[in-house]
Order: C-alpha cells, then sequence, then structure tokens
C-alpha cells in the first residue's frame, strides 16, 4: 500500500513540474477541454498536462506535450488545450494546486496531499496507470471534452 502511494505522489508531481499559468493558444476554435469536478474546495488551481504518446508517460515531464491551469469555482475547474494539433491519441494527468505552488504535495512518505486525476477517471490500484488506459481519442476538429473526477486520499 505504501508503494502504491508512493508511486501515484510521484507521477503527478513528475507530471506537474514547469506548469504554465495558461495554456489558452492561437486558434480558439478547437482544441481539448477538460472539464473537472469534485474538488473538496475552492482554494488554488487546477493544474493539467496533456500527454500526446506512452514515452514517458506519466512519470517523465520532458515528455509532456502541453500544459494548462484553471480557477476552481464551485467545486469545478477546467483546463483548455486549445490550438490547431493533430489527430491522435491524447492522455491527461491533473492536480488540484491548492497553495498554488506548483508543485503537487504528498508527505514524507508521499501520501498524497492534494488531488489529482486522469483522463478516462483512471484510480490507480497498485502502480501508476499507463498511456493505454487514460489515452482517448482526438480527431482534430472541434471540441474534445474530457470529464475527470478528482481523486482525494
Amino acid at each position: 500500500m505504501r508503494m502504491k502511494i508512493q508511486l501515484i505522489a510521484l507521477t503527478v508531481l513528475l507530471a506537474a513540474t514547469a506548469l504554465p499559468a495558461s495554456s489558452r493558444a492561437q486558434d480558439a476554435s478547437q482544441g481539448i477541454k477538460v472539464e473537472v469536478t469534485g474538488f473538496r474546495n475552492n482554494n488554488g488551481l487546477l493544474r493539467c498536462s496533456l500527454w500526446s504518446g506512452p514515452a514517458g508517460f506519466p512519470r517523465d515531464d520532458s515528455h509532456i506535450w502541453k500544459h494548462a491551469s484553471g480557477s476552481v469555482k464551485n467545486s469545478s475547474a477546467e483546463c483548455v488545450f486549445s490550438g490547431n494539433f493533430p489527430a491522435g491519441d491524447y492522455a491527461v494527468t491533473l492536480f488540484h494546486d491548492e497553495d498554488s505552488s506548483g508543485k503537487f504535495k504528498s508527505n514524507m512518505i508521499g501520501y498524497p496531499l492534494e488531488g489529482y486525476g486522469f483522463s478516462n477517471n483512471v484510480v490507480p490500484q497498485f502502480s501508476a496507470p499507463t498511456f493505454d488506459q487514460c489515452k482517448f481519442h482526438y480527431d482534430g476538429t472541434g471540441w474534445k471534452q474530457i470529464p475527470v473526477k478528482m481523486i482525494y486520499r
């Protein structure tokens, strides 16, 4: 159980490093909207990372394709990845940055202190989820909406 918690915390921490304030890019007519519910409070920001393939997922943040963030209101928030990007399979990792530090918080043994989530609402059991478990297809046109429920441990 302790190893499971450490893997989850490490996964979210690495996926969330170096996040910019927003990723609302050049073309606002298409993209991916990650709609997150189930926040335990309205503090801080939602931080999201978009992955364009399995390389490094979900631990190696050098493979993250885009970052986005959003304000938490009424126990929900969204991250918007807009612009003209190609059709393909993508996955999202996210966390509730309650203190707006830009870093995922965990305790000394790696137990998550902030909420987190994955596309397809994957709930990790004994290890970090795979890209295949979290992936969804974006056809390259219009908006793709990805609902995610926040996980708190």
